[in-house]
């Protein structure tokens, strides 16, 4: 999906989003060891019920890939930003990421800090990886185009 209107969906998404299905989400807890649930835990509530949604994505063949998908975006959680901070962040970023400093860098950040968030967390390679690379294309992934495919559709 075109990065711009992914990032406009969810910014409508999390204007009236009040936080994951409960059930949903003690499954997806269930899923995850206990250092990525803390680490899913500090998220916001919109940001859990954009894992929740991501990891129950039908495209997804199994557990390590729903993981994965759950967690990309956990980074997001050290800049502290709320929905038009990100939108700042997004837009600036894009035009002059120079400009960017302090939590507006922090969050434009985000892909490689949750990576080494969820490394320190012990979590799966796959899940580590997704997180670093998925504001990247297919063509940049390290990840098989079949896996890249199937988290990008569940994101």
């Amino acid at each position: 999906m075109n990065n711009w209107l992914h990032l406009g969906r969810r910014f409508f998404e999390s204007l009236t989003d009040r936080g994951p299905n409960p059930g949903a989400e003690v499954w997806l807890l269930g899923l995850l060891n206990g250092a990525e649930a803390e680490l899913y835990r500090r998220m916001s509530a919109v940001d859990r019920s954009h894992a929740v949604r991501s990891a129950t994505c039908p495209g997804l063949v199994d557990d390590a890939q729903r993981v994965a998908a759950a967690l990309h975006d956990v980074g997001k959680t050290e800049a502290g930003l709320g929905i038009v901070a990100r939108v700042g962040a997004t837009v600036v970023g894009a035009v002059s990421p120079g400009l960017l400093t302090g939590r507006w860098a922090l969050y434009r950040d985000h892909p490689r800090r949750g990576a080494e968030m969820l490394r320190a967390a012990g979590s799966a390679e796959l899940t580590v990886v997704w997180a670093a690379e998925h504001h990247r294309g297919p063509a940049q992934s390290s990840l098989a185009p079949d896996v890249v495919a199937a988290l990008s559709a569940a994101d």
